[in-house]
Parts: C-alpha cells; structure tokens; sequence
C-alpha cells in the first residue's frame, strides 16, 4: 500500500465519522490557533509601536546627569554647555518640564507643560498642528503666557469647544513659598500622534522656553540635553564625542547618555519574550489536542482489528499498517492545523479592519505558518506512534479472531 493509497484511507476514515473527527481535531485547532493569531498579532503590535516609536524619537539622544545615591544635588546643564556642542552633527532640541496644576471649568488636573523655542515644531519634524498657531519668536523671547496644548489635553479640558483663545488657569507648586497662579492663553492645539500611543500620553502643552525659564528653571538651564543626530552621522562617535566634551567642561564623568535606538531595541526584546510566553501557553491547547488524537486512535485501532488481521493474512507488512494509521493520526492533525490558522487568518484580518489606527498594517509570517502546520503534523507523528505501534504489533489470527 503506497503513501497515496494510505492517504485516500486517511480521508475516507475521517469522512465516515465526521463529528467524531472533528471533536478530535478540536484541540488542534484551538491551538494552532491561538499560536498563530497571538504571534501574528504580536508582531503587527510591535511593528505598529516601534514604528510610532521611531516616529517620534528617530535619531535622538538624551544626555542626563547621573543619579547616585548619597548625592543631594544634581548639577544642571546650560547654554554654554550648548555652545561647546555646537561644532558636532547635533540638532539641538533640548526642553525644559514642569508638572502644574491646569484648571477650567470643566476639568482640573496635572499638566506637563514643556518650555520650547519657536521653531521646535520644524526641528523635531513630528509636530502638526490641528487648531491654531505654535507661538512666535517675539512671544518666545517675551516669555509670553500662551500654550500649545495635545489634542488630548485640549479635548480633555475644554471638551468639544474650540479651546483657542480660551483661559487655561495653571497653579505651581512652590514648596515653601506656597504657589503661583496664572492665567495662559491657548494658541494653538496640536495633532494627536495617533496609534497604540496616542491614548498613553499624559495631558501636556508647550510654552515659550523664556516663560518656562522664568517660572520654572534658571534662565539658560536644561535638566536633560535633547539632540537629533544628524542624517549620516555616526551616532556611536557622536555620542563618544558629546561625553569627552561635556565630561571636560564638567570635570567628572557624572552624565548618562542614551539613544532612541537602545530603547526600541530594548522594547522588541520584552515583546519578543512575551510573545513567546503567550505562543507558549496557546501551545498547551496543542498537547491537549495530541491526546485527544491519541485516545481517537486507540479507539480506531479497536473498531477496525478484524480489517487490521484481514490485511495481515493478505500479506500486509508490519510496517505497511504502522505507515496507515501514523498517515490518518498525521492527516487528522494536519487538517486540524490548516482550519485552525485559516481562522487565525481571518481573525488578524478582521481585527486589522476593526482597528486601523492601532493595527496600521496586516502582517502574516510565512515563517508562522510553516510553524503552525509543521507542528500540528508533528504532534500527529508523535501521538500516532502508540495507536500506530499497537495496530502494527497484532497478530493475524488473534486479530481475526476479535468480537
């Protein structure tokens, strides 16, 4: 009996008892597909955040001083620090941050209010605004009190009214001193980012860099330094180059200095495990559904020992009956395997059109799909081996014999 024959045995033994057959398959099914859908929508989430992430970071990197315990004080950054900077392929996008409390008449609550220049927008490239202005040079260099708040501030203070040209009242915490209260005046609001992120920012706004140095900092003061590496820079000499000379200026190598890049990659190394943790719990689904297909067998083997000893004394060889019923168990399994990732297939597909925004791109790895089918027939092979062992180790005569 050749492999094709044993195949067309397979199928008419599954069609004779189809409720049976697919109660058996059931496990198989749930797990390829639950493997499937969960890497497939794994690597369509990490692709959508790293891509968003990258949007907005790019090429940057931060250089902060160095928190070590038993120190009180931390020694700030300023202009000249800038200047000595300047002659390297650096973009200077360098803010100042403060936490206030915003209120309006429909909300109150904290706000991160960030100090930049005017032309922040051009040089971080990633900023659009959906309402109104971002402020001027002249309002920069007036410490003007005007903001630029989120789309998600903005909705989330003033709601559906246009928030441009409306009051927003911050108070700022001044320890002993007590606070500060100001009325700002909203200009401008920008666009929201979108995507898996744009729901995790906090509420925040910008003001002109002087106002912030003005309440918030010492004017010419930066907590952290902001830089964009220029396009075709090498960004590890960059990097070398930004600690030799701040190190210089400073007198102690007391700074941190970390890439965009380290925390994308740092962020596909925690998905990468997590997907395969959530692949390896779907996958119990699999083992379950390879004892069902064993227990299946066992029982094929029973029904069919008269047929199983009729072979046998027709010349059938021990190895002939091992092949059939290891070709149903991979069969049964296989096709398991197939509905189970077309469902996946289906499932992707239709969470990609119910979720444009967090899932911007439909994403199916050959490499799973081989995975998932590779792995059904093996747990038929695996499974099938006892029933198979069992079927092929009987006697002719005993066979022929059995009620």
């Amino acid at each position: 009996m050749n492999f094709f024959e044993n195949l067309r045995t397979a199928l008419s033994a599954i069609s004779t008892n189809k409720l049976r057959s697919l109660l058996t398959m059931l496990g198989v099914i749930i797990g390829v597909y639950a493997v499937s859908t969960m890497l497939a929508l794994g690597q369509m989430a990490t692709g959508a955040i790293t891509g968003q992430l990258n949007q907005i970071g790019g090429s940057q990197i931060y250089v902060m001083p160095k928190f070590e315990a038993g120190r009180t004080t931390v020694k700030n950054f300023n202009d000249n620090d800038l200047q000595a900077l300047s002659s390297l392929p650096l973009e200077n996008i360098s803010t100042v941050d403060s936490s206030v409390q915003a209120t309006t008449p429909r909300r109150t609550g904290n706000v991160s209010l960030q100090g930049a220049t005017a032309d922040y927008p051009q040089k971080v490239g990633n900023i659009t605004l959906k309402q109104g202005r971002f402020f001027s040079d002249a309002e920069a260099r007036g410490s003007a009190p005007v903001v630029v708040l989120s789309e998600k501030t903005a909705n989330s203070y003033f709601g559906s009214a246009n928030p441009v040209g409306q009051t927003f009242r911050i108070t700022q915490s001044l320890g002993t001193q007590g606070s500060r209260r100001e009325d700002l005046t909203v200009i401008g609001v920008t666009a929201s980012q979108g995507g898996m992120l744009g729901g995790l920012a906090p509420d925040s706004g910008f003001v002109p860099i002087q106002y912030a140095w003005r309440y918030f900092y010492s004017r010419g003061e930066y907590p952290y330094l902001m830089f964009r590496i220029r396009q075709g820079a090498d960004g590890a000499k960059v990097q070398a180059d930004v600690r030799r000379i701040l190190t210089a200026r400073r007198g102690t190598d007391d700074i941190d200095i970390q890439s965009f890049d380290q925390f994308v990659s740092q962020f596909k190394v925690i998905t990468n495990v997590l997907q395969i943790m959530l692949a390896g719990i779907g996958g119990l689904s699999l083992l379950v559904g390879g004892i069902g297909i064993m227990n299946i067998m066992l029982v094929s083997v029973t029904e069919r020992t008269r047929e199983i000893g009729l072979r046998k004394a027709l010349g059938a060889r021990r190895g002939t009956i091992l092949g059939q019923f290891l070709i149903e168990a991979v069969t049964l399994t296989g096709l398991g395997g197939l509905i189970g990732y077309g469902f996946s297939v289906l499932t992707v597909l239709l969470v990609t059109l119910a979720a444009p925004n967090f899932f911007p791109q439909m994403v199916l790895s050959p490499f799973v799909a081989a995975l998932a089918l590779g792995v059904s027939a093996l747990i038929g092979l695996v499974f099938g081996v006892w029933p198979a062992s069992r079927a092929a180790n009987l006697t002719p005569i005993e066979a022929l014999r059995y009620e």
